[in-house]
This record gives structure tokens, C-alpha cells and sequence, in this order.
């Protein structure tokens, strides 16, 4: 988490973002795995939740929380310092044999896969390493980070010479009963386990977990400003880690102040990696999109929000892709939908989060000099076309 400090983008975030944490926990930190998990906190936890009669979730803002603390950028790099001269004294004996290895327990610390949705999702490290005749690996190495796995994709880690992927959606969702190279994705895992390259997928544990997906999408439209509160729009009920109580899926933002819909627009699109085209959903009363009203609630849910976003109150509604009814739904109530194609509301997170994040979790390990590089060749399938421009 304290790689937010290594570009000048994350020290602006994490300037107008709200640092808070149990105020115990840091006189509990003695090993190395406590002092990750106050860093986990370092992001602007969700809301607590608590199940009250007629069982809706109360959304209750951590700030109003007793017993928590804000944190300046101040008192992060401390806890850094901290962290380096605990785990030099604690990291003996418990230092992985492999890059896998190493990254796969940095992502569990950062995403912990009980923060995904089983019901339906495969996380977790979905390709492992095959045993190398060579003996011992050497410390080091490359991890290209991925939004999906395609053969262009695949092609640029062996060019890279990478180790490892981690791929944020998940490259087997059900069963196999074969192998082959019949199917394009299993023809993609051959070509990996012989190059003994294994891949880990995230996905929603990553989309649930504080400082996640959608924390950043709340950040990318508050841009600096302050916000009143950030809630979760549909909180994990079952039992989680420590540190994680409260967490799920999607979020809504309330704004210190409102803003138009351009305004929301033109955020969205800097903080995405300057996208040029986005669907907008509009009520039928709302015919010019430049006379909206000052917006102050927004929900957001990374990939497909339909189901997600389904019951929020938020003027605004934000995700990568929505269905038709849904949205149809949403303009019949007043409210407003931007679509901005299912992996573009993903992809960035990858180089302004994930990098920086994995690289200071793998410091303190035997791979604290492995690479970690974002692919050039993993784009979203869609392009909007002008269908006038074809010859």
C-alpha cells in the first residue's frame, strides 16, 4: 500500500483520500504479516455494517466509527520504515522458495480471496509453475500484470521473459474435463505451463477489497475533492479476515459539494486513461446533457454493474457495462447511467495501483528486484467505429 508515495499521482490520492485505522493496531505489530495488514488499512476503509431488524444494511460511515484514526502520508512513510526494520528481524524462515510463491502471498495479503464471490467467481492462482529440472529458482524475475489473457498478451510475456501473470479476470471459470488445443484459452494455458509461466487471477476480491476497483473509481470522480461519506452498496455478509469486516461490492460516494455531469465525465475519462467515447443513459426529461443539476451521489461498480447497482438511490450511475433494461430501469427513476465498456473501467488500475502496490509487498521478500511491468498488448475487445469512415 506504501507504494502509493513512489509517483506523483498516488501522493496526490493519498493526500485527499481519508487514511484511517484501528487506533490498536499498531501496538500489536510484531511480526511481519500485522504490519501488512495495517498497511491494507491505509487505504479509505467502507462502511461498517450491522444487519438490523428487517434486515437492510445500514450504511454507517467509518469515520463515525469509535475507536478509529485518521493517518497523514506522514505517518504512512513511517510505518514503512517500521514495517522494513520488523520484517528484517521476522522474515527468516518464512521467505517463499519462488516468485509464484511470493506473489501469490502478496495478493492474498492485498486481496483476500474471501473477499470474492464463490457463488460464481474462480480466483486465486488458477495456473501454477511446473517443477524445474534446473533446481532452484534464482531470486528476481518478471510479473506482467494483465486485465485479461489473450495470445498477443501471452505472446508479450515470453518476449518479456516473465515468470508469472497476474491476470485480473480469471482464465478458467468452470470445470475441465480436457486440455486441449481445440479451445483458444487451454491452448493459451499449454503454451504457459510449458513455459512454466503460472498465473493468478484476483478478480472480485479485488473489485470488494479496500483501497480495490471500486475505491479507485470513487477516486478518479472525486479528484481531489472531499467527500462526505463512501459506502458499500452490497456489503459481504459472511464471515472475513480481520481488517476486512464491512467490505463488498460496489460503492457509492456522496460529494462535499456538487458537480456537474460534465464534470463527472471529463474525471472519468483522465483518471481511465483519457477515454474519447462513453454511454450515457439519460431520463427522458433530461434532454440536454449540459443542464443537469449539480450531482452529489454517485455509485460505481467495475465490469458489469447491473446486478450490483440494481437498488442504489445515487443520482449517477457508473460501470463498465450495464444491460438494457436495467438502464432502461434506471432512466424511468430519474437516475443516470455511464457506461464506459466493461474492461476500460478495469484496465488503468493495473499501472496507478496494483504496480505500485505489488512492488512494495514483494520489497521485504527474496524478490524484492523482480520486475513488475503492465501489458501493452491487453486492450478491450470493443472499438467504436464510424461506419461513414468505411471505404
Amino acid at each position: 500500500m506504501f507504494g502509493w508515495q513512489r509517483t506523483a499521482d498516488l501522493k496526490l490520492l493519498s493526500k485527499s483520500a481519508s487514511f484511517e485505522l484501528p487506533s490498536h493496531i499498531f501496538s500489536k505489530i510484531d511480526q511481519v504479516n500485522q504490519v501488512r495488514r495495517a498497511c491494507q488499512g491505509c487505504i479509505p476503509r467502507p462502511a461498517s455494517y450491522r444487519r438490523n431488524a428487517v434486515g437492510k444494511s445500514p450504511r454507517r460511515s467509518l469515520s463515525k466509527l469509535p475507536g478509529f484514526k485518521a493517518y497523514t502520508p506522514g505517518h504512512i512513510q513511517l510505518e514503512r520504515q517500521r514495517r522494513n526494520s520488523v520484517s528484517s528481524h521476522t522474515m527468516a524462515g518464512t521467505n517463499p522458495t519462488s516468485l509464484t510463491d511470493a506473489v501469490v502471498a502478496a495478493m492474498r495479503t492485498l486481496f483476500p480471496e474471501e473477499l470474492a464471490d464463490k457463488a460464481w467467481d474462480n480466483t486465486g492462482l488458477l495456473l501454477g509453475q511446473a517443477p524445474s529440472s534446473k533446481g532452484a529458482s534464482q531470486t528476481g524475475g518478471t510479473v506482467l500484470l494483465t486485465n485479461d489473457l489473450t495470445s498477443a498478451v501471452v505472446d508479450e510475456a515470453l518476449k518479456e521473459g516473465a515468470q508469472m501473470i497476474v491476470c485480473y479476470h480469471p482464465v478458467i471459470f468452470r470445470p475441465l474435463k480436457s486440455l486441449t488445443t481445440e479451445d483458444p484459452m487451454q491452448t493459451l494455458l499449454l503454451r504457459l505451463a510449458a513455459e512454466r509461466i503460472s498465473v493468478y487471477c484476483p478478480h472480485t476480491a479485488m473489485d470488494a477489497a479496500s483501497g480495490g476497483l471500486n475505491d479507485w473509481l470513487c477516486d478518479i470522480l472525486l479528484d481531489g475533492e472531499g467527500q462526505v461519506n463512501r459506502t458499500v452498496v452490497q456489503p459481504i455478509s459472511r464471515p472475513l479476515p480481520e481488517g476486512h469486516q464491512g467490505t463488498g461490492y460496489g460503492r457509492t460516494v456522496e460529494l462535499s459539494r456538487p458537480v456537474t455531469l460534465q464534470t463527472i465525465l471529463r474525471r472519468l475519462s483522465a483518471g481511465l486513461g483519457n477515454l474519447r467515447y462513453m454511454m450515457v443513459a439519460v431520463p427522458p426529461t433530461l434532454a440536454d446533457l449540459s443542464r443537469t443539476q449539480g450531482i452529489s451521489k454517485i455509485a460505481v461498480c467495475a465490469g458489469s454493474g447491473s446486478d450490483v447497482l440494481k437498488d442504489t438511490d445515487a443520482e449517477v450511475l457508473v460501470t463498465g457495462e450495464m444491460a438494457h433494461h436495467y438502464a432502461l430501469r434506471h432512466t424511468q427513476l430519474g437516475q443516470i447511467v455511464v457506461t464506459v465498456f466493461h474492461s476500460n473501467s478495469e484496465r488503468k488500475y493495473l499501472e496507478t495501483r496494483l504496480k505500485p502496490m505489488l512492488e512494495v509487498e514483494l520489497e521485504t521478500t527474496p524478490y524484492g528486484n523482480a520486475r513488475v511491468i503492465v501489458s501493452k498488448a491487453d486492450r478491450d475487445p470493443f472499438e467504436v467505429i464510424d461506419v461513414r469512415h468505411l471505404s
